[in-house]
């Protein structure tokens, strides 16, 4: 039983090794982490013991359960064999196949040694180890077979079990899309609606992934419109990097989607400065000497104006300016699709539209855009009598109407503290160059 046992444990020491590592410099053996250099260390250590100020296998154990977070080994390990086979070009497709070829099942098998082995070590070290770490490695164990690992291999799909992701450091941070809204909840912007609507369409189904790169004032809906339209289709999967990824670190961002074309992928950039962000890797990447893999869709969203050489690498998406029109446009919209009403009177709109520019100069909130008219809508869902009241007023003699001019004022006050003095002068000009026409 002894021999059976350091037979187990040597087996999966080499399947630890196959699985994890290859030679570095020196042709030392480089570990893809830390989880899996401390397995190695407490194989050897177990296979070989040493005098007793000499790390044990139970002292390797314990140190590997500090890093785990409280997460269970066996989720850990399964999660790490999984990505050593998509890596290995073995991805869930073949895993669910009724016949794996000769390199899945060599695969699966050796997984299986290593999960055997681990449990068995645990089992030999329990004397020595922490009751926490106890806790945390007594979930491993060795499936009944082959087909028993697969499927469990396949649960540890982080991209089945979530639909987005921070990308943080290297690595893939689960979130929970809780702002994402159904899509028919956006009002006005048509032209632009549109074209996310069938920019989305097409990449979901294989036509094309050019990037998309979205500017407009802030508060126009760049965010939420990118998440809902992601949220939209089942098959796609949203990633949101730090912005500094477009700087650095992109191979480590692209490869591991390349690497599951059975994934469909949104990476979203948000909130990007194209004035001082340097875009070789971007250039490089995408239209340049590379291009980012069929099932990587990339949007990239700023406040500002793009750089030509990077607009043509991908398609302009650019928001009109909020001004009175397309307040109402909005107005008319929310009660079309909140209240079914087909053909809303223009005095209705008027009053509601009038009644969020009255609020905003009672500095009810701090800036006229989409997002604060949003706001503003959402008390006619709730307040039957606000709704009741705007209705009997339309019919009135009076009609108030959205102020045009404080559109005028606040959009250009804006755009000043974003673009600087000389841009307004240039829309000053444009606008008498228009006027003489």
């Amino acid at each position: 039983m002894i021999m059976e046992n350091t037979l187990r444990i040597q087996k999966a020491e080499k399947a630890n090794r196959l699985l994890f590592s290859a030679p570095g410099e020196g042709g030392k053996l480089v570990f893809a982490s830390g989880i899996a250099r401390c397995l190695a260390d407490a194989f050897a250590a177990a296979r070989n013991p040493q005098s007793a100020d000499t790390a044990s296998a139970a002292d390797y154990l314990n140190a590997l359960c500090r890093e785990l977070n409280d997460e269970m080994l066996d989720a850990v390990l399964e999660e790490l064999i999984f990505s050593a086979l998509v890596e290995l070009k073995v991805l869930p497709a073949e895993l669910q196949s009724e016949q794996w070829s000769e390199n899945t099942a060599f695969l699966l098998e050796q997984a299986k040694r290593l999960l055997d082995g681990v449990g068995e070590l645990a089992e030999n070290c329990r004397e020595e180890l922490f009751p926490r770490s106890a806790e945390l490695l007594q979930s491993v164990s060795a499936p009944a077979d082959l087909k028993e690992l697969a499927e469990r291999l396949l649960l540890r799909d982080r991209f089945r079990r979530n639909r987005a992701f921070q990308f943080h450091n290297g690595r893939f941070v689960p979130v929970e899309l809780t702002a994402a809204k159904p899509i028919a909840e956006f009002y006005g912007f048509p032209s632009v609606r549109a074209q996310y609507k069938n920019h989305f369409a097409d990449f979901a189904a294989g036509k094309s992934n050019l990037p998309l790169l979205v500017n407009s004032l802030p508060g126009y809906g760049k965010t939420s419109m990118t998440v809902s339209h992601c949220a939209a289709h089942d098959e796609l999967v949203l990633i949101l990097p730090e912005p500094e990824t477009l700087e650095h670190n992109w191979r480590e961002l692209i490869s591991p989607l390349a690497a599951r074309p059975d994934h469909k992928f949104v990476v979203f950039f948000d909130d990007i400065d194209p004035r001082v962000l340097d875009w070789y890797q971007f250039r490089t990447n995408v239209g340049g000497a590379f291009a980012p893999p069929d099932n990587v869709l990339l949007v990239i969203a700023a406040n500002y104006e793009f750089p030509a050489n990077i607009l043509s690498r991908g398609r302009k998406v650019s928001y009109p300016i909020f001004d009175e029109l397309r307040c109402m446009e909005m107005v008319e919209e929310f009660l079309n699709v909140k209240f079914n009403m087909k053909n809303p009177s223009r005095n209705l709109i008027s009053l509601i539209a009038a009644g969020y520019t009255e609020d905003f100069g009672q500095k009810k909130f701090t800036e006229l855009s989409p997002r604060s008219l949003i706001r503003y809508l959402k008390v006619y869902e709730t307040d039957q009598i606000k709704r009741k009241t705007v209705v009997e007023l339309s019919f009135g003699k009076m009609i108030f109407k959205p102020d045009a001019q404080l559109f005028y004022e606040f959009n250009i006050e804006l755009m000043r503290s974003l673009y600087g003095e000389e841009y307004i002068q240039q829309l000053l000009r444009e606008r008498l160059r228009d006027m003489e026409k």
